[in-house]
Parts: C-alpha cells; sequence; structure tokens
C-alpha cells in the first residue's frame, strides 16, 4: 500500500538541512541530513513541509500518552507560574511530594519511594550509587562492581556506559569508565547454548553465568545486577526464556547482590503491564524509569529502592551521598503527576496489552520478507531483526549505517517514523528496528502502522535485491 493510498496529506518532497548549518546546535552528526518537525498531534508528527508521518516510535519511545496533550501543557504552565524551582538540597515541594505519592500507587508492592533525576542515565546512575551506598552501610564496603548483560544499553553517562554491553555506542569513549563484566542476555533468538528452542532450562542456564562471574569476580566485591526485562536499542524489544529472571532473583539473594531492573524504555505501561518486570513472578530490588514518566513533555527519570534497600538509609545522618541540581524539580514533578493522571484515567496500559497483542499477531506477516528473521516484543515495545540469511541468521551483507539509513529513509517515504538500531552480533553487524506508537494508539492506528511498514520493508528488500 503506497503513502498516497493511506493518506492524502503527506507530500514526496522533503527539505532537509545539514548537520552543519542547525543554527547554534552541536549536532549528532555534522555529515548528516535532517528533517525538521515542526508540531505534533496525538500520535503524528509533521515537517517543515507540511508532510504528515505516523509516530511508530513515540518520539524516542518516550511519548506515551501521544503529542499534543492540553491537559499536561496547563499542568506545566500552572507550576511555573507558581513555583519552577527550589533546590533539593535545601527544601521540599509539594509537586515531587504529590508525584512520587502516584508514582508509588503503580509500583510493585514494596516501592514506596522515588529519587527523582532528569534522564533515564541519571536514573541508572543513582541506582548504582544507591547500590555501592547500601552495601556501605551495612558494613560490605568492598562491594562495589556492577554486573550486566552483552546487548544492552544504560545510558551514556560514566557508570551508565560501564553498564552498557553496546559496543556501537561506547567503543570511543572506552578508556574512561570501567569495563564491568558482562554475561549473556539471555534472548532465544540467537541464544548460545540452545538456538532458541531451549525454553525455561535454557533460560535457567543462561542465568546461572551471571553466578559463575561473581564466583569469578569474588561475591565480596559485587554490589548488584542489572538488566532490561524488555531491552531496547540494543537488542530490539527481545527477551529472555521463561525462568531467566527468576533464577537470576535467586541467584541474587544468595549472594547478597541486588537486583537492579531498567525500566527506562520499558516501564511505565509500554508492554501491557505497570512495569516489564511484572511479566515474571520476581520482586526487584531497584527499579528506574525514564521516558514514559513524562511523556516526552519534560526531562525526568526516577531510581525506586524497594523498602529493603530504602530502610538502610533511614538511619544515615548525611543521607544518600548522591545528587543534582535539577532532582526533584517541581515543574517536571507536575508534567510527571499530570502524565501518570492521563495514563490512568484512559486505561493506557490496558490499551497498550491490548493493541500490543493485535500488533503483535499482525507482525508475524513481515515473515514474507526474506529479510525479516525475528519479530517479537511484549505489548507495545515491539522489535523486528534483519538477516541476510533466515536460516543461518547471517547478518545482512549491507549491515549497519547503509541499511539503517535505507530503512529510515524509506519509512519517511512511506509516512512512518521507524527507529533503526544495530550492532548486537557480533559489535559491528546485525540490524534491528523498534517499534514503540504511542500507548494511546487503537487497533486501526496499527493497522496503519503495520500496513505502512510492509510498505517500507517491500521497498527495502527489492533495493537490496538489486
Amino acid at each position: 500500500m503506497s503513502n498516497e493510498q493511506m493518506t492524502d496529506d503527506t507530500t514526496s518532497e522533503r527539505t532537509t538541512t545539514p548537520g552543519t548549518d542547525l543554527g547554534g546546535m552541536f549536532p549528532r552528526a555534522f555529515q548528516k541530513e535532517y528533517v525538521t518537525i515542526t508540531r505534533g498531534e496525538g500520535h503524528h508528527v509533521w515537517d517543515a513541509d507540511g508532510n504528515r508521518y505516523v509516530d511508530a516510535i513515540a518520539g524516542n519511545q518516550n511519548v506515551n500518552i501521544g503529542h499534543g496533550r492540553e491537559a499536561v501543557a496547563e499542568a506545566a504552565r500552572e507550576q511555573i507560574e507558581r513555583l519552577e524551582y527550589t533546590s533539593s538540597m535545601l527544601f521540599a515541594n509539594e509537586p515531587a511530594m504529590e508525584y512520587t505519592e502516584r508514582i508509588a500507587e503503580f509500583t510493585p508492592d514494596g516501592f514506596e519511594h522515588t529519587w527523582l533525576v532528569s534522564s533515564g542515565s541519571e536514573a541508572n546512575e543513582s541506582a548504582v550509587k544507591m547500590a555501592r551506598q547500601y552495601h556501605y552501610e551495612r558494613g560490605d564496603e568492598g562491594k562495589y562492581k556492577v554486573l550486566s548483560r552483552r546487548k544492552s544499553y544504560h545510558g551514556n553517562t560514566g557508570i551508565a556506559m560501564a553498564l552498557s554491553g553496546f559496543p556501537a555506542r561506547k567503543t570511543k569513549m572506552e578508556p574512561l569508565f570501567d569495563n564491568w563484566p558482562k554475561v549473556p542476555n539471555g534472548s532465544p533468538y540467537r541464544c548460545g547454548f540452545c538456538g532458541g528452542d531451549g525454553g525455561e532450562a535454557c533460560g535457567r542456564r543462561c542465568a546461572d553465568e551471571i553466578e559463575r562471574i561473581i564466583q569469578q569476580e569474588g561475591p565480596d566485591t559485587v554490589a548488584a545486577f542489572i538488566a532490561e526485562p524488555v531491552t531496547g536499542a540494543a537488542n530490539a524489544a527481545a527477551t529472555p526464556h521463561d525462568g531467566y529472571f527468576e533464577r537470576i532473583r535467586e541467584i541474587c539473594d544468595e549472594y547478597d547482590v541486588l537486583f537492579i531492573v531498567d525500566e527506562v524504555m520499558a516501564g511505565f505501561g509500554r508492554t501491557g503491564e505497570n512495569f516489564a518486570i511484572e511479566h515474571w513472578d520476581v520482586t526487584p530490588d531497584i527499579i528506574t524509569g525514564a521516558k514514559g514518566m513524562s511523556g516526552g513533555y519534560s526531562p525526568i527519570g526516577g531510581t525506586m529502592p524497594h523498602r529493603r534497600v530504602a530502610e538502610v538509609f533511614e538511619d544515615v545522618e548525611d543521607g544518600f551521598q548522591h545528587g543534582h541540581t535539577y532532582c526533584f524539580n517541581p515543574a517536571s514533578a507536575a508534567i510527571g503527576s499530570a502524565v501518570l493522571e492521563y495514563m490512568t484515567e484512559h486505561d493506557l496500559v490496558a490499551n497498550a496489552r491490548d493493541v500490543g497483542s493485535y500488533m503483535r499477531e499482525r507482525f508475524e506477516e513481515f515473515y514474507e520478507y526474506e529479510v525479516v528473521g525475528d519479530v517479537r516484543g511484549k505489548g507495545l515495545m515491539l522489535g523486528v531483526e534483519f538477516v541476510g540469511d533466515r536460516e543461518t541468521k547471517e547478518p545482512l551483507a549491507e549491515t549497519g549505517a547503509e541499511f539503517q539509513s535505507l530503512l529510515f529513509e524509506t519509512g519517511l517515504d512511506e509516512g512512518v517514523l521507524t527507529y533503526p538500531g544495530g550492532g548486537h552480533v557480533d559489535g559491528d553487524r546485525g540490524d534491528h528496528a523498534l517499534v514503540t506508537p504511542p500507548l494511546t494508539v487503537d487497533r486501526g492506528v496499527a493497522d496503519e502502522i503495520v500496513d505502512r511498514l510492509h510498505a517500507t520493508f517491500e521497498r527495502v528488500e527489492a533495493e537490496l535485491s538489486d
């Protein structure tokens, strides 16, 4: 189905601006040509030429309630007029207290407090520091290492980069941070132990690698293990075998290691549960969140410790030895409250579960393209992996920036925003795409997204065959 057949308000003309001509911006890439997005409404955005695109990636997996919600804009205006900022080092503020109480109602039982920051990277940095100080205050001063998984991404700041198993985003910065040990990620499609069909037994086998590394590093040095329940940018909506997270919980309990779940992308309803870890019968020690917390309306993130962690800090005279200027920002907190209220009023978690299940079924249609090796995901966090040979799972020959640019530009031609990524096979090769529309989409919009992706994949496959 062509773009013209699906809508009559998208044109084929697109103006781009080189990275060298973006005003005073230091762009992501000076060599890139950028389309300028000028406005958004609901699940659509428009560029400077008036072309309309269905936002199948929710901005950057964060515009969970859609673009242009007046209730959020009004909440922001009211709070900024009343009090835009106060220092959390010196004062409390009502919006932060109210918002964190709302979060406590949204999180699993036992999570009663939130440390509010400005991004997912900060949330994960805070979680690591919280884990370190937790052990320190209990007399285990040698515990500081944090284990993480290959094919993972936890942020772009120092500690977050040390956690990330994502060579494409860290190679040039490698000397600047510790490279803590990495374990297998346990996703079935490229499982190194079973090839994909090992089920729960293989899930536990993959998790046992964590125990092996803890023993190798020394249990008295390991403070925490961090994982994304549904992987984001590093492996496009991959999930582990059943049994994996249950076994991790057992191992962490045995070795006094805190289990941190990175829900920066998957949390706050995206996968059809309040938090993705709730798809499994597991309670972590710390949850981190960001992206969907503010729906993209303000930078915000949060670190949410279980009460068994938080209570260790209750008698610490100088408190948590951490903080930033914009922690507990009142304007961002008011926006976060408005977003969470909107999610609750419109039952968006249930909608993500229902529409996501429908969309996941339709994703099976993509196997008609020989370049599609795997479709996967939960709720409205779905992924497609592309391969050069479906039987061997060999990556595309045109892997990397060449393919990802082709996919993105073709998607724009077809009126849909895509989120290509890669490098998950061996650090250089491998290609995939995340599909993460706003949680407000209905089945009609899901059909529109799938139809536009069909048109995109068909053209991409033809281009690769030429």
